[in-house]
């Protein structure tokens, strides 16, 4: 026993004084915090990365023209993905890290070919980070994105979170992305950004896709419907809403804040139906009408023609996806597997033709609980 209890004491020891010996040091690394896929002209695959560069970091906020000695775009092409990350590594005198990674970004070529195959190298890396936020770019490549100097940050990668929680999205990880492929009732919406003519970015909605044909790119949505199908899903935080008030010869904005969703799952007739719910609650920013909105009667006038016009546009924008692209983006199959597990079983295997023909009613209840500083408009 007692030899025992020594042989343990002198093995902690040793491993005590040796240390990690196959830790790699923060100056052995090249930290990448994005990402992105794209196929050049002639079909090759290209990787690019966004790498920090750790002597140009500081303490204190920067101005934009302060960033661009902050990171390095690299990028190589090759046969198939690791070729073209093992080609931007040979680029690198240190290894590429991407425990850090904020943003993965592909190219709409890329998207439009199919990402399926192509993306599982960059998700099976043991420390690849699935908490990043994933996005399409739109008539541009990742690594135009990359090189974008942003005005507040140090990097774009942090200016393209930023945004999208700022106007009210959540967001889109890369596990999500994963859980959705790998459901069997929800294809993936992936939000889109896109390069303007000024050499900048801007957040250009979603892209719809179709896990089944490889993950492939089959169409977009703007921001006004990726706000409502986001909506419906449940990953929207706040938004604006304005609707016209024809009689009264104006419009109201309503900025909602308290949103909520319900999708409720019924068999009439034999036949499947969808009740989409949606409600929220929220304070009146604009009022161009002659409606006093203290008056009980303008009020429920105008929760009335707000709940109408935008219940018409959901029900649009569900119609359009249903109609034009056929995949369910809202997550109604899962909504079926979860309410309805035995019918589920007997449409899943169709659920692509079920979904395009599915009867789907829509209600919504918006309330305004705040009118805002004034009472009424102050031109009378």
């Amino acid at each position: 026993m007692k030899r025992t209890t020594n042989l343990c004491i002198a093995f902690l020891f040793l491993s005590v004084t040796t240390g990690c010996w196959n830790l790699e040091e923060p100056d052995q690394l090249s930290f990448v915090t994005g990402a992105g896929l794209d196929l050049t002209e002639d079909g090759k695959l290209e990787a690019s990365y966004l790498v920090v560069l750790p002597a140009s970091l500081g303490s204190g906020q920067i101005s934009g023209g302060e960033n661009k000695n902050s990171f390095q775009v690299m990028s190589a092409t090759g046969k198939n993905v690791s070729d073209a990350m093992v080609n931007v590594q040979s680029k690198l005198s240190r290894k590429v890290f991407s425990g850090h990674r904020d943003i993965f970004l592909v190219g709409q070529r890329l998207a439009e070919h199919g990402m399926g195959k192509t993306i599982d190298p960059f998700l099976r890396i043991p420390k690849s980070e699935m908490r990043s936020m994933i996005y399409v770019v739109k008539n541009g490549k990742p690594k135009d994105v990359f090189s974008i100097v942003p005005f507040f940050d140090r990097f774009i990668t942090t200016s393209l979170s930023d945004e999208q929680k700022a106007i009210g999205l959540k967001p889109y990880l890369a596990r999500e992305f994963v859980v959705d492929v790998l459901s069997e009732g929800k294809q993936p919406l992936v939000p889109v950004v896109g390069l303007n003519p000024s050499g900048h970015y801007s957040y250009r909605g979603s892209g719809i896709f179709n896990k089944a044909d490889n993950v492939k790119l089959v169409g977009f949505l703007n921001m006004k419907e990726t706000a409502y199908a986001r909506w419906i899903t449940n990953d929207l935080t706040r938004v604006t809403l304005t609707s016209s008030i024809p009689k009264e010869d104006g419009s109201i904005s309503l900025t909602l804040h308290s949103l909520d969703q319900n999708i409720h799952v019924q068999k009439i007739d034999e036949q499947l139906q969808i009740t989409v719910q949606l409600s929220g609650k929220g304070t009146i920013i604009e009022n161009t009408t002659n409606l006093d909105p203290t008056k009980q009667k303008d009020l429920q006038l105008i929760q009335d023609e707000l709940n109408q016009k935008n219940q018409k546009l959901v029900h649009k924008i569900i119609k359009k996806v249903q109609e034009e692209y056929k995949m369910d983006i809202f997550g109604f199959g899962e909504q079926v597997h979860q309410q309805s597990p035995q019918q589920w079983k007997s449409l899943k295997q169709n659920w692509t033709e079920t979904f395009s023909q599915l009867n789907v009613s829509v209600k919504v209840d918006l309330q305004c609980t705040n009118l805002g500083q004034t009472d009424s408009s102050i031109y009378p």
